[in-house]
């Protein structure tokens, strides 16, 4: 006997902040019932998040307050370093600068409350599920088939289908929506306990030659130490590989010596994409990406958690406007996105072009 078939006004492909973030939107100011599947257990490696306060207003607007979040989710960022265009430290090392308060963010914690707060106003949530196909049927409405490890199959048809999936866009890609990939930047860290203690919440960026470091005080005594490069150098290098990481980290002038009294938490790096996509869904009706999936930043940027949040609350008023009333354009949503995108492109470009140390180096080459 075949499994019923569920029902849902939306269903969202992805448990992050974006799809988190869509559904309270929606659970807030609609009347529109909200289904998210997520692939993962919400026990996946997270790194820190380094944010403006700005991001209070994009809780506040979810209906939550920073008192909310369990105790230590955003701590204050005491200093910042960067070394980039020069060997003289400055403390510029976003290319989106701010005289705002910064925080470091506990993403654990922030996107476990997040999720959490969905399923208490009526979000129902399937952990652990696989979307394994899409249809959409003659009404433009979306028939899901999903696979969970104890429940089996079963199917979902929703009325307005998100691509909540993070920077890979599996449902665009799946369902024929276009993205465009402009790089192909990497990331590849590992976590560190710190000896210190009282050491205050700080981060650090330095350049060299293949790529760019970033480090990160995280809360509960934790440091992550990132390298970015594209992924063919990483591979060609070896930089996936520990022994070689290290190699490298200590041809550094100033990040080497930030792990001097720590102690690695894995022997083994954790790997990341990083890179610059954007995603045009207007070819598709009752569909719509967001966050990553619509559109996702270099990490230099310090873009990424701001703007899920905040293009899931646009996207979700443009859904319930489709289901409660029948009509509304994608349209004006992806032509937002684009301007964002392209004044992004244009400030990224330069502050990448600050850097002219390695003028034969593929990487930055490949940057200018």
């Amino acid at each position: 006997m075949s499994n019923p078939i569920k029902h849902t006004d939306v269903l969202i492909v992805g448990g992050g902040p974006s799809g988190a973030s869509a559904a309270l939107s929606l659970l807030n100011y609609s009347k529109c019932d909200v289904t998210i599947i997520e692939q993962s257990d919400f026990n996946k490696t997270r790194v820190g998040e380094h944010v403006s306060a700005s991001i209070f207003n994009l809780i506040d607007y979810l209906k939550l307050n920073k008192n909310d979040f369990e105790k230590d989710s955003f701590i204050p960022a005491y200093a910042s370093k960067s070394y980039w265009g020069s060997d003289n430290v400055s403390t510029t090392n976003s290319i989106f600068t701010t005289e705002e308060a910064t925080f470091q963010m506990d993403r654990e914690k922030f996107d476990f409350k997040l999720i959490e707060t969905a399923a208490e106003r009526g979000a129902d949530i399937y952990p652990r599920t696989k979307c394994l196909d899409y249809k959409q049927l003659e009404d433009k409405s979306w028939l899901v088939s999903l696979g969970h490890p104890i429940e089996g199959k079963f199917t979902i048809k929703a009325n307005y289908l998100v691509d909540a999936s993070g920077r890979s866009a599996n449902v665009c890609r799946k369902v024929g929506a276009s993205s465009q990939k402009h790089d192909a930047l990497m990331g590849v860290g590992l976590f560190f306990e710190l000896d210190d203690k009282s050491k205050k919440f700080e981060q650090t960026l330095e350049s060299v030659e293949q790529g760019w470091w970033y480090s990160a005080c995280l809360p509960n005594n934790k440091m992550v130490i990132t390298f970015f490069s594209d992924a063919d150098i990483i591979s060609e290098n070896k930089l996936n590989k520990l022994e070689k990481w290290k190699d490298l980290l200590q041809e550094t002038n100033h990040m080497k010596y930030l792990i001097d009294n720590t102690k690695a938490l894995s022997d083994k790096l954790w790997i990341r994409n990083a890179h610059t996509q954007i995603s045009d869904v207007r070819n598709l009706e009752n569909f719509i990406a967001i966050g990553d999936a619509a559109v996702s930043f270099d990490p230099i940027s310090s873009m990424g958690i701001g703007f899920s949040i905040s293009s899931a609350c646009f996207a979700a008023k443009y859904i319930a406007h489709k289901i409660e009333n029948g009509s509304s354009t994608v349209a004006i949503y992806q032509e937002d996105i684009l301007k964002n995108y392209k004044q992004y492109q244009t400030i990224k470009a330069k502050y990448y072009q600050e850097e002219k140390r390695w003028p034969n180096s593929v990487f930055w080459q490949r940057r200018i």
